[in-house]
Order: C-alpha cells, then sequence, then structure tokens
C-alpha cells in the first residue's frame, strides 16, 4: 500500500493543532476531553509513523 506523503503531513499538522485547541477549550465533562485527545494523539502518532515509513521507502527506491 502507498502512502501519500502529502496526506500524511496534512493530517499530522491537522490532529496536532485540533488537539492543542481541544487541550486548551473548557469541556462540560473531563471524559469526553479526554477520549476526544486520546483518539487525536493515537491519529498524530500513526501519521508521523506513516510519514516516517513513506520516506524511508523513498530513499530504498532511489
Amino acid at each position: 500500500m502507498r502512502i501519500n506523503k502529502d496526506l500524511a503531513e496534512a493530517l499530522l499538522m491537522l490532529s496536532c493543532i485540533v488537539l492543542v485547541l481541544v487541550g486548551t477549550t473548557d469541556f462540560d465533562s473531563a471524559t469526553n476531553k479526554s477520549i476526544i485527545m486520546g483518539i487525536l494523539g493515537v491519529l498524530a502518532v500513526l501519521m508521523g509513523i506513516a510519514r516516517y515509513i513513506s520516506g524511508k521507502n523513498k530513499t530504498q527506491e532511489s
């Protein structure tokens, strides 16, 4: 499966920005805030890994 580097970078940046915004916003329920931040954190880590793998595959093809 090919990973588009631009898509991985865009999702990584977007998830980091939203993670900061959610972290600085007051929520009625701390549980909802924790769940949202956990999901966004996992997404950021996965996109970071995808970007790393995509860059590594490019260097091996060259």
